[in-house]
């Protein structure tokens, strides 16, 4: 009974990643504005475990990256905004956070996104290039 239920688990995990995924480019085209605002008053449920449909998410967007005109791309955004749907499908306040910074050559600005949930080690991070972030339109 308890394999079981673990299986189904692991099962709706998967699946809330894959459709987390599947969602990407609609959310960007049209409803990104609120997954750059950090959420007020969510507070994670208890024994919270959404590293395995976060996971699911990102290896479904590489796979979705590698179709021939795909409308998904396995960039650093995209990563970024299917993690903060699957963490905010578990009630955690996850948020996008895009970064503008200088890169090696004079005159040249790169860009980065990742996500930022507290209490949560999230797999789309800053990295180590000095970022300035942008502001939400909320700010």
């Amino acid at each position: 009974r308890r394999a079981v239920s673990s299986v189904m688990r692991a099962v709706r995990d998967f699946e809330l990643g894959v459709r987390s995924a599947l969602a990407v480019p609609d959310v960007i085209a049209r409803r990104l504005a609120p997954l750059l605002e950090r959420p007020v008053g969510t507070t994670a449920p208890e024994g919270a475990d959404a590293l395995r449909a976060v996971r699911a998410s990102h290896a479904a967007l590489a796979r979705l990256a590698r179709v021939s005109g795909a409308r998904w791309r396995n960039t650093c955004l995209y990563r970024s905004v299917a993690e903060c749907l699957v963490l905010r499908s578990f009630g955690l306040p996850a948020y996008v956070v895009i970064g503008v910074g200088s890169g090696a050559e004079p005159a040249e600005v790169i860009a980065h996104a990742w996500v930022e949930c507290e209490g949560v080690q999230c797999l789309s991070t800053r990295g180590q290039a000095e970022m300035e972030t942008l502001a939400s339109r909320a700010t």
